[in-house]
């Protein structure tokens, strides 16, 4: 059976775990994540609502394929259902209440292009290849960050402007998402054997502490100025992913070519899709700020 085949047979089936709600629809839809990648989406709709959860076929049609009995996937997909439903529930109920949600708005950075569609109906900011857009945090803990993007009919319930809304986030990012500057030679002696000789190097990785969406501190001036007072020459920055940017000090006199090269390299055979985040290479000091070289 292959994923079409295993879609098909989930919404036959749904129906009957479901047979104590008023479900109005079940529907097929390809969900187009960030990037453009597309995944394929049960959503099921329950009669008198708005928002409907969306169940992703990709990751339990692995599990299927992988030996998993297909009534085990039925009974994990029902489940699926019942918990987004209640989170989804709470966020209807909050949604015209800003303060239910002030404290957990902050920002993501995507790429513009790979992404304008989606951003037709969000509220975005322009920087340079990239796009500032905002999400609201509905759930985290140890193991699971789940997130929702803002949308333009929520900015409008709310009566805000996109700059007042960006200055939340902005703050809240760093509350929510504290950056972390670490120098690239202390990864590689944490991560290496004990007999190997690491040199040391001023190029610096900068993430946040959960490691997810990280790069969203390409936009902060102020992380930048600090680390440029010793690199008055300023940075390179390569946009490893969404989740995090590599810091090259001008002075060490690396190619420009080389190192559009490499970004170009990496993007293609090492990073997800949906991690993407600019094939480009941009530059920062005190003076100029960030620009694309």
């Amino acid at each position: 059976m292959d994923l079409n085949e295993f879609t098909f047979k989930v919404r036959e089936s749904i129906g009957d775990y479901l047979s104590a709600y008023d479900i109005e629809d079940i529907s097929e839809r390809e969900i187009i994540k960030n990037n453009g990648v597309k995944y394929t989406g049960i959503v099921i709709t329950a009669r008198g609502k708005d928002a409907a959860p969306t169940v992703y076929m990709d990751y339990y049609y692995g599990l299927y394929k992988r030996g998993k009995d297909f009534d085990e996937v039925m009974k994990m997909i029902y489940k699926n259902y019942l918990v987004s439903a209640e989170k989804l529930e709470l966020i209807e109920k909050k949604a015209g209440n800003l303060s239910d949600y002030k404290e957990r708005l902050y920002i993501k950075v995507i790429n513009y292009e790979k992404n304008k569609a989606r951003l037709e109906k969000c509220p975005y900011i322009p920087f340079l290849d990239l796009a500032i857009t905002f999400r609201y945090l509905v759930h985290r803990d140890n193991s699971e960050i789940s997130s929702a993007i803002v949308q333009n009919a929520l900015l409008e319930c709310w009566g805000l402007d996109i700059r007042t809304v960006y200055k939340i986030a902005f703050e809240n990012t760093k509350k929510i998402f504290p950056p972390i500057v670490r120098r690239m030679s202390d990864i590689l002696k944490a991560n290496a054997p004990a007999n190997i000789y690491i040199p040391e190097n001023d190029m610096y990785i900068i993430t946040n502490e959960s490691g997810i969406n990280g790069a969203t501190y390409i936009m902060n001036k102020e992380l930048f100025d600090d680390l440029c007072i010793k690199e008055k020459e300023g940075f390179y920055i390569i946009p490893s992913s969404v989740h995090e940017i590599i810091l090259i000090p001008r002075r060490l006199g690396e190619d420009e070519d080389v190192l559009k090269m490499f970004i170009k390299g990496v993007n293609e055979t090492a990073v997800p899709r949906t991690d993407f985040l600019s094939d480009n290479l941009y530059y920062y000091n005190p003076v100029d700020g960030i620009k694309i070289i």
